[in-house]
This record gives structure tokens, sequence and C-alpha cells, in this order.
């Protein structure tokens, strides 16, 4: 096959593909204003919210626009936290400083779990117990045996469990997962992931004696550091587009800026092997940010870099460019894709827009967090269906863990039978 007909086949896509495509795609800002759904009270799905710190309360902000959700309870055991709160909730809230307190809250129908890693176990078994449909904040759990006990428990429930990974609902994601779908990199071989920053990840505290309470990302008794903060958003878009999971791992880090007292690695490094051959390398550090939130999709027909949740370019392979990229091409999945700059062989991808989601904001990772818990209202409403289930959660954990495996004691780790549970 000639090179130019291989660019052609690249770029070319019938408008029937196209418009069926389409339908998935979300629109990547507000095309009218947005209008909160008017829902009876008696209606609408009664919330309780398990960890309201900075994480929490974001997701309080988001549910404001959820008009299927109303926050019935909140619970931290620190009561500044539960006070700070409040001006994201219009309504007489319950709070509780213990959680096994907010669970037994009367008529509750769902909880959200936004409380340090190393307690999300003990919390989502409890709300199994008391029959509760569970969003649970990433990654699933602390370790892999806890992350097996709540798959084998959820499955057996009838209610609904949703695992926050929010990233995937970007619309730069989909419509980066509908052009590798399609064929259009060809055979994907390699991706690269990298999410650095310049800070010390730690924020400030009232008084020394809450330092672990509050900077518990930074300790390994809480924590599964950079590996389960940010790597795993990473990981579990990359599952969903190889639609497989890692069967190896071999990793590095270390504490080797910021001399702080922490205990978690302030740089990791993975590479992780799928059975499919494809290999897939994460990078996060703490000293530099130049490159900040990167995810590069390499194939034998082109290749995708995503920065952040805006923007995307893809870049055909080869050296010379076909008479197709020298024009706008709209009719790639739904996704407009323009020249960018002086480089002829570069392209932006840009979402088209639909009617199908008005977003609230023009904020992409607000909105992003908004979606996740409409369609979780929807979904316990039975009007749509479950995005981001305990497959994904569970799948994305083992993973997390098998890197830190591998980071921590210099080891292969391999994924073993008895994970597929």
């Amino acid at each position: 096959m000639s090179e130019n007909k291989s660019r052609r086949d690249f770029l070319k896509m019938s408008a029937a593909t196209t418009a069926a495509l389409g339908l998935g795609m979300v629109a990547c800002q507000r095309q009218e204003k947005f209008v909160k759904a008017n829902v009876p009270n008696n209606e609408r799905i009664k919330v309780g919210v398990i960890g309201v710190g900075v994480r929490g309360k974001n997701i309080l902000k988001a549910i404001q626009y959820v008009g299927l959700m109303k926050v019935v309870a909140i619970c931290d055991n620190l009561d500044f936290q539960m006070k700070e709160s409040r001006q994201y909730i219009d309504n007489e809230v319950g709070e509780y400083l213990d959680y096994n307190d907010l669970l037994a809250h009367k008529g509750l129908d769902a909880v959200v779990i936004a409380t340090p890693l190393s307690v999300h176990h003990q919390v989502v078994m409890a709300a199994l117990d008391k029959d509760l449909h569970i969003l649970c904040e990433k990654a699933l759990a602390y370790n892999i045996d806890q992350c097996k006990e709540i798959k084998m428990r959820g499955d057996q429930s009838n209610k609904l469990f949703q695992v926050s990974y929010q990233y995937q609902l970007n619309p730069v994601f989909n419509a980066i997962k509908n052009i590798i779908d399609n064929g259009y990199l060809g055979k994907l071989t390699r991706v690269e992931c990298t999410w650095d920053r310049f800070g010390d990840w730690r924020r400030k505290v009232p008084s020394p004696d809450l330092e672990r309470h509050l900077n518990w990302r930074l300790y390994k008794e809480y924590s599964g550091g950079l590996m389960a903060e940010l790597a795993s958003h990473q990981l579990n878009m990359v599952d969903n587009i190889i639609g497989e999971h890692p069967v190896k791992v071999v990793g590095t880090g270390g504490i080797d800026y910021w001399k702080d007292g922490r205990e978690t690695f302030d740089n990791v490094h993975a590479l992780f092997d799928y059975p499919s051959g494809v290999k897939v390398g994460f990078h996060s550090g703490t000293s530099n940010k130049h490159e900040g939130y990167q995810m590069k999709f390499y194939g034998d027909k082109g290749t995708i870099v995503s920065y952040g949740m805006a923007r995307a370019t893809i870049i055909p392979q080869g050296k010379a460019v076909s008479e197709e990229w020298k024009n706008n091409v709209d009719s790639i999945t739904g996704a407009s894709i323009k020249i960018i700059g002086k480089k002829s062989d570069e392209r932006q991808i840009k979402p088209e827009k639909t009617d199908d989601i008005v977003y609230p904001t023009d904020n992409d990772n607000f909105n992003v967090t908004w979606r996740l818990y409409d369609n979780f209202a929807k979904a316990i409403k039975g009007k749509e269906k479950l995005m981001l289930g305990l497959h994904d959660g569970y799948q994305s954990a083992i993973s997390v863990h098998m890197a830190n495996d591998a980071i921590r004691n210099e080891k292969v780790v391999r994924w073993l039978d008895e994970y597929d549970v």
C-alpha cells in the first residue's frame, strides 16, 4: 500500500459512520444556558457524603447542579471541615463525626466516600451492609486483598457502585478513544503517560497535630502516593482504550527532592506490559512541571498527544503529507481536526459540539465531576446506563498496587490469576 493511500485511509470515513459515532460524543462547552432540573423533593436521591476535605467540598459543589440529588448528611472527624461545607448545601443537613452514624441516617439512598484511601475498605463494606448505592473515590482500596473483597461483595449487591475516574468523561478523551477504536492510529504499540508538578504536595495545617490527618497523601500508612492519586486516572483511561489490564510491571522511584519527612515517593516511574504487546509507561514527579499532564498514543499510522483535558493533536506516520492534510478535515469520528501552527503534518483534535449534554460551566475539571454525579443519579433512576462502575475501579486499583509493589520492592510484579474475581 502506498504512503499516500495509507494517509487517505487514516483520514477518510463515510458520512454514515461519522454520524453513528458522533452520537457518543459530548459537548466540550455549553451550547445553551444550563438549567438545573426541578425535581420534587420526594423524588430526589438522598445522599450522604463521608469526607468533606478538599475533594469532598468539590463534590458538594458539583452536586449543587444535579437536580436528582439532595445531600442530607455529611461526615468528617474535623468539625471545621463540616462547617466550611455548609455553604454548598442549601437545605438542613445531618452532621456526623462517625461514618457509622451517617450510614444510619434515616431515608438515606446513596453514599459518597471521599475519605483517605486507608479507610475506603471499612466504609465501603459498612455501606454495602446498609444496602446503599455507592460512589467511591479512587483508588478503590488500600491494598489488593481489600480490593478483591470489595469487588466480590459489590458484585453480589443489587445497588449501583461507581468509582470516581471522572477524567474518562472528558470530551477530548472520548474523541481520542473513537479515533483509536476506528483504526485511524493503526496498531497501537505504546502509550506514555506523564503527570508532573512542581510543589511539595503539602497542605497548610492549622496545628501540628493535624499534619498526618490533612497531609495523609504523604504517608504510607494512609496513602498509595503518586501512583494511587495521579497515575490511577491515566491507567484507567489506558485500560479503557486497550480493552485489557496489564500483566506485568516494573518500576522505580524515590524521595529524592523533598526531604521533609514524607514517606511516599516524590517521583515514580513504571512500565506496564499488556497482553496484546502494548507497552505503557507512567511518570510522575514533583520537581519540574514542564510537561504537566500528557498522554501520548503511538500507532503504526500516527501519534496522538493529549495535553490535559482541553487539547490534543494528531500526527500521521511518515515524512510527507498528502493533499487531504492540507485542508480542514471534519469527518473523523465526530472530531474536528484542523491545522495548527506551521507544521503541516500536525492537526488539533476538537470534539464536535452536540446538544446531548449541556454543562453547568466552561471549566473542564468541574464539568467532568458534575457529569460523573449526574450519571450516577440518572443511573439510579434508570434514566442512563452507569459509567465507570466497580469493574473499572477494581482493575485500575490492582494496577496501582502492582506498580507500587514493583517500585517499593524493586521487582517484577505480575497480574495473578487470583485477581480475576
